[in-house]
């Protein structure tokens, strides 16, 4: 029989709060540090336009193929597989936090009992994703399970 780790719930809520501060902490704060590379900010250089929005690159060990992330412009990617990964994601229309939930249900993930209009935590074998949504931007908290 499988034990829950009551530091999941914990690290979860706190990945939350954190993935969506940072989320709003990049629209004007000069202090935020991004980590854009000179290929992915200038758009500008390779004929596109300079307002177009410029999607932060996701780190090199986040499980793109177990955990599917809605389209649209990642504006916050961060984390490893150690300490877990939050990304927050603008999506392209406004039903950003309904299409994650239904893309985690189509990849095997079961939802947990507590969720609401705009917080869900989903689990299966290998991750568990806590999602939310501030408005219409999708943050993931993403952790291994252990």
């Amino acid at each position: 029989m499988r034990t829950r780790n009551p530091f999941v719930p914990a690290a979860i809520v706190a990945a939350l709060t954190i993935g969506s501060l940072a989320a709003c902490s990049s629209t004007g704060n000069t202090n935020y540090v991004s980590s854009h590379t000179p290929a992915s900010s200038s758009s500008a250089a390779a004929g596109g336009s300079s307002d177009e929005a410029k999607s932060e690159e996701l780190p090199s060990d986040f499980p793109k193929d177990d955990v599917p992330l809605i389209d649209g412009t990642v504006v916050v990617a961060r984390g490893d597989k150690d300490n877990g990964w939050s990304v927050t994601v603008q999506p392209k229309g406004k039903d950003g936090f309904a299409e994650a939930k239904s893309q985690l249900e189509a990849k095997g993930y079961k939802a947990q009992p507590d969720a609401t209009d705009s917080k869900a935590v989903y689990t299966n074998d290998k991750y568990t994703v806590a999602i939310s949504t501030p408005g219409v931007s999708v943050t993931y908290a993403v952790t291994a399970n252990q």
